[in-house]
């Protein structure tokens, strides 16, 4: 791949992506009929890779879908019996809550985007706890501490948790949620479309209680299908099958946790060295391992340079579009692309390489 690509989502797919296309090509994995032995064990393996790569409770259902997104209405239609809380400091939790009012009743609860999540103020009336784990459009992160402070003050109430850009990339205690979403072109490093679910044993108790069958993405439904290894509608197989490779091939969660976090060092000490680029999250405790926010007052030259480069960039999202840049800290990318953004980037500042 000549371009370096660091748009956040979607970004860079792994590189032995086209390897693994060819051989679902060769093996007929792309005309699979989506009831038949050979998919329903191409599901199972799959799921198991995530189990183990991911570290996954056994007890907890996974699921495929065809979005992140298509979550916001199985959450609302098939979890929710009263009203949800929705917390959040950037678009994407805020366009989480704004889908799910036009199918339940909402509690929108809004924070800052340097202040941790405000476990202390739920709605009596809320059962479903919702939470954007990886907010993408201003690089702010919600820390498993502060999910262990919601789930044990919130005892009886679901808590579902986006994690479309984390997924993949950051450990995540599963137990501390119910209903956990994420897309597969982030962290996973695969091509857009499709969804993935974890869902606690709580959560599915919770939708047999409440029993919504009336959609064809009723959570029942998802279930039946994905504890005989099938899907409720025809599935995006090829995807399945390099969900399967790619986690058949990653070295686990904590080796890439690892990995991730050392890139973010670099990316840190850069930002210390010089006062021309800036994390637009001051607050280190709620800044994204896995999306960075950078300000700058030369955008416009910031921008044209990396092209130049063969750099792509993510461009500031919503209040922030104009003054920030983004950029993914994704597996897929590889050592040297940053090595190139980080060359661009010294150039750019007038700072040397150490």
């Amino acid at each position: 791949m000549k371009v370096a690509n660091f748009y956040p989502g979607p970004s860079r797919v792994y590189s032995n992506i086209t390897e693994y296309i060819y051989e679902a090509y060769m093996d007929g994995i792309m005309s699979v009929n989506h009831r038949s032995e050979d998919f329903m064990n191409l599901m199972e393996l799959t799921k198991k890779e995530l189990r183990e790569k991911l570290q996954i409770p056994a007890d907890y259902e996974i699921a495929f879908i065809s979005s992140a997104t298509e979550n916001w209405e199985i959450i609302a239609q098939s979890l929710t019996q009263k009203a949800s809380q929705h917390f959040y400091n950037g678009a994407f939790g805020e366009k989480w809550a704004s889908y799910a009012g036009k199918l339940t009743s909402t509690i929108n609860t809004h924070f800052g985007i340097n202040e941790e999540l405000p476990t202390g103020d739920i709605a009596k009336k809320a059962d479903v706890l919702c939470v954007t784990q990886n907010e993408t459009s201003n690089a702010t992160q919600v820390s498993m501490k502060s999910l262990k402070m919601l789930r044990e003050e919130n005892v009886g109430k679901i808590i579902a948790v986006d994690v479309t850009s984390s997924l993949g990339g950051v450990k995540l205690d599963f137990t501390l949620a119910d209903a956990w979403y994420a897309s597969v072109q982030k962290c996973l490093g695969l091509p857009a479309g499709m969804g993935v679910m974890i869902l606690s044993p709580f959560a599915v108790q919770t939708a047999e209680k409440i029993g919504e069958r009336d959609h064809y993405n009723s959570l029942l439904n998802i279930l039946e299908n994905t504890r005989k290894n099938q899907t409720q509608y025809t599935p995006n197989v090829l995807g399945i099958y390099l969900l399967y490779k790619t986690q058949q091939a990653t070295k686990g969660i904590d080796y890439i946790e690892s990995k991730l976090e050392k890139r973010m060092e670099e990316y840190g000490s850069f930002v210390d060295s010089q006062d021309q680029i800036n994390y637009l999250i001051t607050n280190e405790k709620v800044r994204s391992r896995t999306v960075l926010a950078l300000e700058t007052s030369r955008m416009e030259e910031l921008k044209s340079g990396a092209k130049e480069q063969s750099i792509i960039l993510g461009n500031g999202y919503g209040p922030w579009k104009s003054s920030t840049f983004r950029v993914a800290n994704f597996p897929a990318i590889k050592n040297k692309e940053v090595e190139k953004l980080m060359e661009f980037l010294r150039s750019f500042t007038g700072v040397s390489a150490r």
